[in-house]
């Protein structure tokens, strides 16, 4: 439900801050959209600003979604963390058990409601927030006797940015996979706090190389450890960190009426094309396995 109370609240908000900024009583002296002052331009606005105001209401899909994602990241977390350690605290994995139902099927299953399941939430209400808020700025510039309805349902990036971004979906659940995979096989092995092995293993133990490589100047490589280990593993659950991880990702263009949505999707699919990518999958594929065997055998007694 988090996902959908943010969208809800932002939904809110953002309309009662783009009706008072069209009534012109907000701190800028008006309202902007895309770095156009229309109180300013509203009555001799031309074709080219009407075209950049609307580009800049459609762009709005990827900030919108974005924040939805990043609390979508959150859930994800806590999810996988607690996904096999609550059916053993409160015994109710003897129940599962009882039931015709495999432990591989009982582990996929939830891989598949995170991986998969719960990015398409936000997705969706992106959608649905994108959408309201276009309706509102369009008869709030209508208000300021603007008529942008037609540019703005008509703008290519309002259709086209919503699918590019669930195209990027295939490559979320390949760079989430292997630190789901971590928080679930610490999920199925903890007696008690999860959270405390499954953060505090990484971040201890690149501590102590730090401090190794401080007192014996040998040349550990802590900082590839923090960056490729402990970054990648709690990063993997943020939509998009992927982006910063690869240097031919740098030259990612994000501006209205750029094509930004196709541009965020090239360099998505172009970290296939990485050894570390896969070998990182094949160690989430080991991890799920080793979270199927404790969730079989793990006693609580």
């Amino acid at each position: 439900w988090a996902p959908t109370i943010v969208a809800a609240a932002f939904t809110v908000l953002m309309s009662i801050a783009i009706l008072l900024s069209a009534a012109g009583v907000t701190k800028g002296g008006g309202m902007h959209i895309n770095g156009v002052n229309v109180h300013q331009l509203s009555g001799v606005m031309t074709e080219q600003h009407k075209i950049d105001a609307a580009n800049g209401i459609a762009m709005s899909y990827l900030p919108i979604t974005g924040l939805l994602l990043t609390v979508m990241a959150f859930v994800v977390f806590f999810y996988s963390l607690s996904s096999l350690y609550d059916d053993r605290r409160d015994k109710s994995v003897l129940f599962w058990k009882s039931m015709p139902i495999s432990d591989s099927q009982t582990v996929f299953s939830k891989l598949f409601t995170i991986l998969v399941v719960t990015p398409l939430v936000p997705l969706a209400l992106g959608i649905v927030v994108t959408l309201i808020f276009s309706l509102v700025a369009a008869a709030a510039m209508l208000i300021l006797g603007v008529n942008l309805f037609g540019y703005i349902l008509s703008s290519s990036d309002l259709y086209l940015l919503p699918i590019q971004l669930l195209a990027c979906l295939p490559i979320f659940i390949i760079w989430a996979f292997p630190s789901v995979a971590w928080f679930m096989m610490v999920s199925a092995w903890a007696r008690r706090f999860p959270i405390l092995w499954a953060v505090g293993i990484p971040v201890i133990l690149g501590v102590l190389l730090s401090i190794s490589e401080g007192m014996t100047g040998v040349g550990i490589p802590h900082e590839w450890y923090w960056e490729n280990i402990v970054g990648r593993l709690f990063g993997g659950f943020v939509p998009g960190t992927w982006l910063a991880f690869f240097d031919s990702n740098s030259n990612v263009d994000i501006e209205p009426g750029k094509h930004s949505g196709l541009e965020i999707l090239k360099a998505s699919w172009a970290i296939l094309g990485y050894a570390k990518v896969w070998i990182a999958v094949g160690i989430g594929a080991a991890m799920t396995y080793a979270a199927i065997r404790l969730r079989r055998y793990r006693d609580e007694g």
